[in-house]
């Protein structure tokens, strides 16, 4: 078997798997355990990936070092967030920011994406700061949500710009994962300071999970 189709083969096995188990981790009352096995299957995916590219001489490593990265980071925000919002929120920003620094090895930043990432955390603020719903318990947890809703407003936007601006599979593939990532985190904000209900913590980890596959999926497509 190729080297292509073995990356292949293993990309489909690790995301179905991790699909599966996101179905019986939200079915087990968000048991900790296998929220831990899924997001080490991603960030486990993620740095298959990443061998792969490096193994065969792909150009723009730096592009699948910084994904790797970030999805390590992500991991370990699912890990650590239980625990403590504070750390949790912070492995997640350090995480997005290695995937917008990540994307503009595909494309320089530009003022176009600084457009595109003002409207977007422009919207995003104003929800925060202004929608009488949303209660943060403390001014802590509020600065903490704004921070970190620019920095994933940057990865989105980013993300969108590449892709309007040189529309390709790669940019796609990673334009549907960070704005799956965003609408997660959207639906994170709504289950814990909005307090709608269940439903919020099911469409929060029902984007996540494929949020991330999208992304690591994304280093297996730009190297072969």
């Amino acid at each position: 078997m190729s080297g292509k189709m073995s990356a292949l083969f293993l990309n489909i096995l690790i995301i179905a798997a991790i699909f599966v188990l996101n179905y019986f981790y939200q079915k087990n009352k968000f048991a900790f355990s296998l929220k831990c096995i899924c997001s080490a299957a991603f960030a486990l995916l993620g740095i298959i990936n990443l061998s792969f590219a490096l193994a065969t001489g792909r150009e723009n490593s730096e592009f699948f070092i910084l994904m790797s990265a970030a999805l390590v980071f992500a991991m370990l925000g699912d890990i650590l967030i239980d625990k403590s919002f504070a750390l949790g929120a912070g492995s997640f920003a350090l995480g997005h920011i290695g995937f917008a620094v990540a994307y503009s090895f595909l494309q320089g930043f530009s003022l176009f994406d600084v457009i595109i990432i003002g409207v977007i955390f422009s919207a995003t603020a104003a929800f925060l700061l202004f929608a009488p719903c949303v209660d943060f318990g403390s001014k802590t947890n509020k600065w903490i949500c704004l921070s970190y809703s620019f920095i994933i407003s940057v990865m989105l936007g980013k993300a969108m710009a590449n892709l309007i601006c040189q529309a390709n599979a790669v940019n796609a593939i990673i334009a549907a994962g960070s704005f799956l990532f965003f609408f997660s985190d959207l639906m994170l904000v709504l289950n814990w300071f909005v307090g709608v209900g269940k439903w919020a913590a099911n469409a929060c980890m029902g984007t996540y999970y494929p949020a991330l596959c999208f992304l690591a999926f994304s280093m297996y497509f730009k190297a072969f």
